[in-house]
């Protein structure tokens, strides 16, 4: 598995504890997120049969050989990319044929209240640079020669929470509803209450601030 864009390495360590046989490689240009996922591959290692291993290096040039991997993630990354759609054709190359391709990107529609809602949360360096038109999106990826499998969203009550963030931009540090909110969202983190996990089902469909898409590699 290649993770793109792994930053602190969260979507590597998940697979580590749920597949302990399956190799992960993580990569990422941040040299800070590439150290704390090192930090935190210490604690996970144990978890996995076979390890692990984080590199830096650029979306554009995946430093592999072609036809490398089974699986490749890619999340909440492309709307941060210039040209997404290079990065894109290398995730190809590099994918086993039959192998798959699961990429997220923040929903249109929740994104877009966020963009309305502040221009500092647009302008923010390194922040996103689109709003995925879904549709569009999904039928770019087809043409760089994956096959479309599914879709879905995630993290409805993540939405809220970004919108009183955009909304109170200038003191989300320190305003009490962002300080409540977030206390919600670590609870439903650390601890998955049942009616906060079903709470984020029903809402998903509506509000999930993720868009999720999963493909196979032709």
């Amino acid at each position: 598995m290649l993770d793109v864009g792994c930053g602190e390495g969260r979507h590597i360590f998940g697979v580590m504890q749920e597949y302990p046989n399956i190799k992960c490689t993580g990569l990422d240009m941040d040299d800070k997120s590439l150290e704390k996922a090192r930090e935190g591959y210490e604690y996970f290692e144990s978890l996995s049969n076979v390890g692990a291993n984080f590199t830096k290096g650029s979306a554009y040039a995946l430093p592999f050989e072609d036809n490398f991997f089974d699986l490749i993630v890619c999340s909440e990354v492309l709307e941060h990319l210039h040209e997404y759609n290079d990065a894109v054709k290398e995730i190809h190359r590099v994918l086993k044929p039959g192998g798959k391709f699961y990429a997220s990107v923040p929903a249109y529609w929740p994104e877009k209240v966020c963009w309305i809602l502040s221009t500092d949360y647009q302008n923010q360096p390194g922040g996103h640079l689109r709003i995925f038109n879904e549709n569009q999106l999904i039928n770019e990826i087809k043409d760089s020669g994956f096959r479309f499998l599914s879709s879905d969203r995630f993290h409805s009550i993540h939405s809220p929470y970004w919108w009183l963030r955009c909304f109170f931009w200038k003191n989300q540090d320190s305003n009490v509803l962002v300080k409540m909110y977030k206390k919600i969202l670590e609870r439903h983190i650390l601890k998955k209450p049942a009616l906060l996990n079903l709470i984020d089902r029903l809402l998903n469909p509506l509000l999930g601030k993720s868009f999720s898409m999963y493909f196979e590699k032709l």
